[in-house]
């Protein structure tokens, strides 16, 4: 029988919501208040109380119930969880794809839990840790940066072939497959910059956060050192059939961004000669070519190009395309409060297109499409199939394209 999963997210609160949870070097107490959120017809309630977290459920008009904790078998449980779910750990930037691979091999400092890297080419250490583990206080922070110690400066080839090994492909075949619009190349640079300077993102997930460890959190994110090193909770509760996780970070909220450097704005031709082959070509300048060809604008960036229309006055992005294939733009068109019922005639339309994953269509906010699994008649059946939501999404707010 599967189980479902919901996954509900809470913050501790400061002064404000980019400090540490600290006063006079003690913790502050957890908020008391309470959160719910539909879903499917199922209410999750998370009701805060001094010292604890109770999360009640009920399918909507029933009864609530107490959710139990699930108490996390062993380390490799929790890691299992995470490799499972690459979404749960944060990325420097919101919404990135990342890849990962498990107990990657660094001789004389042991084995990484999780070794990854996101489309930014910013490389992530992660280590496991249970609550009733004694190292969850000092050791943890020791292992985790032997580990970036023995990174840093290692070759590309070298660490890419932790992958090779343990995933049997390269990561940039990884990082791609999630994301075919991916400029590789650059990918590789970045990468290769962050192994030279030592640039990582040092993760230590725990299924309950203790005070020794968070204060340690703090102290290294408030100093402004670089070092990029935080804790992610993840308490994991079930009812029934029903898996509930309540994930908090700890640490990188109030670390400052680094400015990211402007990268060259290709044209259109420059994104077509970058075409792994003929058929990819071919299909990238048939969406162009249709697109415009319905009043529509083509926006070539630094690897792909974002096809947009007008609702309104503001331009929208509908879907983007590079030398790979096509990504679809539902959150954009989320974030543009579309109405829904379009926006699900839309995704059961391209659901329905050869070539196209349905299931992935219709559950993933940026679902991705290879051009080698496409032919052009599918290429032009989801560009009807765009424009039709265009002209649907328009005749809603009393727009007309410009």
């Amino acid at each position: 029988m599967t189980l479902r999963r919901v996954r509900c997210f809470r913050r501790r609160v400061g002064a404000n919501r980019n400090e540490a949870r600290f006063l006079n070097g003690r913790p502050r107490e957890p908020p008391v208040g309470s959160l719910s959120n539909k879903l499917d017809g199922l209410q999750v309630g998370v009701r805060g109380i001094l010292f604890g977290v109770a999360i009640v459920i009920r399918n909507q008009g029933g009864k609530w119930e107490k959710a139990e904790r699930v108490i996390f078998a062993d380390e490799a449980q929790l890691q299992k969880l995470l490799y499972g779910s690459p979404e749960l750990i944060p990325t420097r930037l919101e919404g990135q794809v990342s890849v990962f691979t498990r107990e990657a091999g660094l001789p004389g400092s042991g084995f990484t839990d999780l070794l990854g890297v996101d489309g930014q080419g910013n490389v992530m250490i992660i280590e496991t840790k249970l609550a009733r583990n004694g190292e969850i206080r000092r050791k943890v922070i020791g292992q985790v940066l032997e580990y970036a110690a023995y990174l840093w400066g290692m070759a590309f080839e070298d660490f890419d072939g932790f992958f090779l090994k343990r995933e049997g492909k390269s990561l940039l075949e990884l990082l791609a497959e999630k994301s075919p619009t991916i400029d590789q190349s650059q990918l590789k640079q970045d990468i290769e910059r962050n192994l030279a300077s030592g640039k990582f993102q040092l993760v230590i997930a725990v299924d309950g956060m203790n005070p020794e460890l968070e204060k340690v959190i703090a102290y290294v994110s408030s100093r402004g050192t670089g070092l990029q090193l935080e804790a992610l909770e993840l308490e994991l509760h079930r009812q029934g059939e029903v898996e509930i996780l309540v994930p908090q970070r700890y640490g990188q909220l109030n670390q400052p961004q680094e400015p990211q450097s402007a990268k060259r704005t290709l044209t259109f031709e420059e994104i077509l000669q970058n075409c792994p082959d003929e058929h990819s070509r071919n299909l990238l300048s048939v969406l162009g070519d249709l697109w415009e060809g319905a009043g529509n604008s083509v926006r070539p960036g630094a690897v792909g190009a974002s096809f947009q229309t007008h609702i309104g006055v503001k331009p929208q992005a509908i879907f983007w395309a590079g030398p790979y294939g096509l990504q679809n733009a539902f959150s954009e068109i989320v974030r543009r409060e579309a109405p829904q019922d379009l926006l699900e005639i839309y995704r059961q339309a391209v659901a329905n297109i050869q070539g196209f994953n349905r299931e992935e269509v219709l559950s993933k906010q940026q679902p991705t499409t290879k051009f080698s699994q496409l032919s052009e008649d599918a290429v032009k059946a989801f560009v009807a199939e765009s424009q039709t939501l265009v002209e649907a999404w328009r005749k809603s707010v009393g727009s007309v394209g410009s």
